[in-house]
């Protein structure tokens, strides 16, 4: 029995992008004995690349979080966004803007002056500046996440 699921959230997701983190992974839980719930969100910082490319599902009995790479021009609060626009056609003149709270933001086109104002969405942990990895609970509570987050290291079953 598996204590651990680790998946990826884009549907058309190439397993190769993953290697990097995949192999630091494995290191960091089966050589340095490190709880997967601690060391993923610091290899994560390390795997922009994979980001770019998807979102990071990590499962347990107890909870699920999903982890999504946020960037404040190609990616805002990490939702995945047309960099064309959707009025007068132009490549790469799209630019994005935080809203007043954490999950809006503002699509304005430099080109034609389209604006659009939009909200990802769902409740999570956005990444401070706008650009770094975000965190989002699926199951589960902030009091799990932290129980496991703060367990001690001889509590962790690094077992698989």
């Amino acid at each position: 029995m598996f204590k651990y699921i680790i998946g990826y959230t884009d549907h058309d997701f190439l397993p190769h992008h993953a290697t990097s983190l995949s192999m630091k992974l494995c290191h960091k839980l089966f050589i340095e004995c490190f709880s997967v719930l601690r060391a993923l969100p610091d290899l994560l910082k390390e795997e922009e690349g994979l980001g770019a490319h998807t979102g990071v599902i990590l499962l347990s009995t107890s909870i699920a979080v999903r982890y999504f790479w946020c960037h404040v021009s190609i990616r805002p609060w990490g939702a995945k966004v047309a960099l064309q626009c959707p009025h007068c056609y132009v490549l790469r003149m799209m630019n994005f803007s935080g809203g007043i709270s954490a999950g809006k933001y503002t699509v304005r086109c430099g080109g034609c002056g389209y604006k659009d104002e939009r909200d990802v969405g769902h409740p999570a942990m956005f990444p401070d500046g706008g650009t770094g990895w975000g965190r989002q609970l699926l199951y589960g509570t902030e009091v799990d996440f932290q129980r496991g987050w703060n367990a001690s290291r001889d509590k962790y079953d690094n077992s698989v």
